[in-house]
């Protein structure tokens, strides 16, 4: 298995991290600029539950079509072009969001950002593989996701007092503007390696190598893992705040405060306890493999929001979706790290990050869909979180089962 370290030499490798940092707290502040502003809008549109849940998972479908196709092209065009190119067009398409007159013109784009957002995670992998050391990807990668909680907590507080002042209309212009700003950035500051697109990855991969991922056990581990922490992830992004709202009685802003709180000390935690998980996988040696066990750990942690429903005050919430929030981070960090060390070409981690977003992807736009059904015929939110702890002590147990060997491509 190829892991060499390229050390870029006009650029500290620390500024690309950065930038893909940015890209990740832009992505999901995005995101949760919908999930703040869904009480709004759903008033606006008239939307039941059932309606505001699927609006809820319209960016996904573009994004869950569009995730292999994207890294591919993310492989042969090289980071600088496709990541450009990807930030652009959903910073465009949040900006239009905020001008449509009508549901119709909202879901297109809705569907226009899940374009543009469809090769983001395949972008963070490619610079994780190419410019990491291999014992400090998973640290590295878990680093990087925080930016997605981040994201969440700055554009929910951002999107929450936008909204409380302007409305949410002008919330989507405005965050929609700060994804150029980093286009800009990206484009003058990021270089590929020649090698990183080398002459043979101008050729696209066959079908015949990615169904040949299907035949490595070690993939389908990380394959359901993947799937399942999305499925919590998306249930979480959509539906937060609106949570916060049913359960506490509390306001737009308050849920907005609570829900960025959550984020926050997820994002700190997951940091810390990511560091001390990478130190315990590699106390005899670097075997990646061994990550399996650190990702199993902390699916067990994230299942602690299936205690949720046995609470209904302040304080104990939030600490359950903190701890929860904070292990759902580091088990993904894990995760994709095992998938970037154990992948045999690393010249097609962009096509194979792709295929498992596909897959995870296809599952997580169900959250948003089911817990609305959940939510219109219950009246609660219990049967949604028993759903997904449930699923991530599952895949946490497949994962120790399943991911032993190199996956060959």
């Amino acid at each position: 298995m190829t892991t060499a370290f390229l050390q870029p030499k006009a650029m500290p490798r620390q500024v690309f991290f950065l930038l893909i940092f940015i890209m990740y707290m832009i992505s999901y502040g995005d995101r949760a600029a919908l999930s703040i502003a869904l009480p709004d809008l759903g008033r606006e549109f008239s939307l039941s539950s059932i309606q505001m849940g699927w609006v809820a998972s319209s960016f996904m479908w573009s994004y869950f079509i569009l995730n292999l196709p994207s890294t591919m092209l993310l492989d042969r065009y090289g980071a600088r072009r496709v990541g450009s190119l990807a930030v652009g067009l959903w910073s465009v398409a949040m900006m239009l969001g905020g001008i449509t007159q009508s549901l119709g013109q909202f879901l297109f784009t809705r569907v226009l950002l899940g374009a543009g957002e469809a090769p983001t995670f395949g972008v963070g992998a490619t610079i994780v593989r190419h410019w990491a050391k291999p014992s400090e990807r998973g640290l590295v990668m878990t680093i990087l996701l925080t930016g997605m909680q981040l994201g969440l907590a700055g554009g929910t507080l951002a999107g929450a007092t936008l909204i409380f002042h302007f409305g949410w209309r002008f919330e989507f212009v405005a965050l929609g503007a700060v994804g150029l700003i980093w286009v800009l950035a990206w484009w003058v500051l990021y270089r590929d390696k020649n090698n990183q697109i080398s002459a043979s990855n101008k050729k696209i991969i066959t079908l015949k190598q990615i169904q040949s991922l299907f035949k490595a056990r070690s993939f389908w581990g990380i394959l359901i893992a993947q799937c399942t922490q999305n499925y919590l992830n998306f249930l979480v992004l959509s539906w937060l705040p609106v949570y916060l709202i049913h359960e506490l009685h509390i306001s737009v802003t308050g849920a907005g405060s609570h829900t960025a709180t959550c984020y926050l000390i997820a994002a700190v935690c997951a940091i810390f306890i990511g560091r001390i998980a990478e130190k315990i996988a590699f106390l005899r040696g670097a075997i990646p493999k061994r990550r399996r066990f650190v990702v199993a750990f902390f699916f067990l942690g994230a299942a602690s929001i299936g205690l949720l429903p046995f609470y209904h005050s302040v304080t104990p919430i939030l600490i359950l979706l903190s701890i929860s929030l904070c292990c759902l981070i580091s088990a993904n960090g894990s995760n994709t790290a095992l998938l970037t060390e154990l992948i045999s070409d690393g010249s097609k981690i962009g096509t194979v990050t792709g295929v498992t977003l596909t897959f995870s992807n296809g599952l997580g736009l169900l959250a948003p869909i089911a817990t609305g059904y959940i939510v219109n015929y219950t009246g609660r939110f219990d049967a949604a979180w028993y759903i997904s702890a449930a699923s991530l002590i599952f895949a946490g147990i497949l994962s120790t089962i399943l991911v032993k060997e190199e996956i060959e491509i």
